[in-house]
């Protein structure tokens, strides 16, 4: 459990640390508007069948894609939790290939969301070898679910006193950010998520809008209501047809909505595709946001 006496010391240092010193480098882009890093989950099934190991995932990406910005999932290494010297190990491979590490998806056995303050407690404390994990690998953010059920608009308090809570201890012991995803529940509500931004208002509390991750709602809707608050993006993709389109969703009316919001960052591309190579998939899905960005400048 978390120190009552220590989380009310991180939520006042945090919150005016927010205010003053909370400086977002991945939203500072040089050049093009967009920046491109691959997702560590396009490789969901080489990583849970051994094929790849988790050490080999930079130089697999940088030497198959070109692409030198890494995204993670702790859920391809929970047995790695406070292990500083394997975090160590990853960041020295990615130094030496000149490629750095911006966020962390991370899944919690507690919800931060929850009703009961003790859970959303433990949820913090669970999210503490992650933050520390993206602090050694020098990334920013880690995303967090707020999918749980019940009422809407109860939730919506839930999860705004829950991710303050975060986001304080995030800021003060970590320099850490805090995103939130459509990712289930309530997150696949772009609304929703917006009014829970608004409410929490913190400057390393943010979005990580998903072009594919609105269950029973207009993902276009979805994401222009994210985006103000958007830190990264995730550009999922799943197949693509013989023009070089990915067959789900409109990636030229997707990234003009990205565009249009004023966002400059990275965009994490985030390949689900069966049975077709992750790299394949990663560099179809970089050459057409190569060639909307072409378009749309």
């Amino acid at each position: 459990m978390i120190n009552r006496r220590h989380l009310l010391k991180s939520t006042a240092v945090g919150a005016g640390a927010a205010v003053f010193s909370w400086k977002p480098f991945l939203n500072a882009a040089d050049g093009d508007w967009l920046k491109f890093a691959v997702q560590q989950y396009s490789f969901n099934k080489q990583l849970r069948s051994a094929e790849l190991s988790m050490l080999d995932y930079p130089s697999t990406v940088v030497e198959g894609t070109g692409i030198k910005a890494l995204e993670y999932f702790n859920g391809h290494m929970e047995d790695k939790a406070g292990d500083t010297a394997f975090f160590k190990e990853i960041k020295k491979r990615c130094d030496d290939l000149g490629a750095v590490n911006t966020m962390m998806l991370c899944r919690s056995r507690s919800a931060v969301d929850s009703p009961e303050a003790s859970e959303r407690e433990s949820a913090i404390e669970g999210y503490r070898p992650w933050m520390e994990a993206m602090k050694i690998l020098g990334g920013q953010y880690i995303r967090v679910d707020v999918r749980s059920g019940g009422d809407a608009k109860e939730q919506k308090k839930h999860a705004v006193a829950g991710l303050k809570e975060l986001c304080a201890v995030a800021q003060a012991d970590y320099e850490m950010g805090i995103v939130v995803e459509n990712h289930g529940g309530h997150s696949g509500n772009g609304k929703w998520v917006a009014e829970v931004m608004k409410a929490v208002d913190l400057e390393n509390c943010g979005t990580l809008p998903d072009f594919q991750n609105f269950k029973d709602y207009d993902p276009y809707l979805g994401v222009e209501e994210m985006m103000p608050w958007a830190k990264i993006v995730c550009a999922k993709s799943k197949a693509f047809d013989d023009k070089g389109n990915e067959v789900n969703v409109d990636y030229r009316r997707m990234l003009k909505i990205v565009k249009d919001s004023g966002f400059s960052g990275y965009i994490g591309i985030e390949f689900e595709g069966h049975d077709v190579d992750p790299i394949k998939g990663i560099n179809l899905t970089k050459a057409l946001i190569e060639q909307v960005m072409v378009e749309l400048a």
